[in-house]
């Protein structure tokens, strides 16, 4: 299963951080078309955030696991990261809703 998790900061909706791990093994290596889903959303968000946005990412990628921050530098580039990051959570929250057991979202507040 891939697993999602979304930190936000206490007594707000801001998200600061992404974590996805895991594998969906919902089909052979090559054709699984949900981890091909979280991936390309997963680096669609972490490009905006620095292309778009012009913000860098604290990116850690390692085998089954992706992870990544951003701290946005002004109001303006926080409301386009927050905009990003949420764009993310939904994106991921339908992949639950169509392929429940294979992906799972959560949220931590710190």
């Amino acid at each position: 299963m891939i697993k999602a998790r979304f930190m936000r900061i206490e007594g707000t909706d801001n998200i600061t951080s992404v974590i996805v791990a895991g594998h969906a093994d919902y089909a052979d290596y090559g054709y699984d078309v949900i981890c091909a889903s979280v991936s390309s959303l997963v680096i669609t968000t972490i490009n905006a955030l620095e292309e778009y946005v012009g913000i860098p990412t604290n990116v850690e990628i390692s085998e089954g696991v992706t992870a990544f921050s951003c701290v946005p530098i002004d109001d303006e580039t926080e409301i386009q990261a927050q905009t990003l990051m949420h764009a993310l959570e939904i994106g991921l929250v339908g992949l639950v809703e169509e392929f429940d057991g294979f992906v799972s979202v959560e949220t931590v507040t710190i």
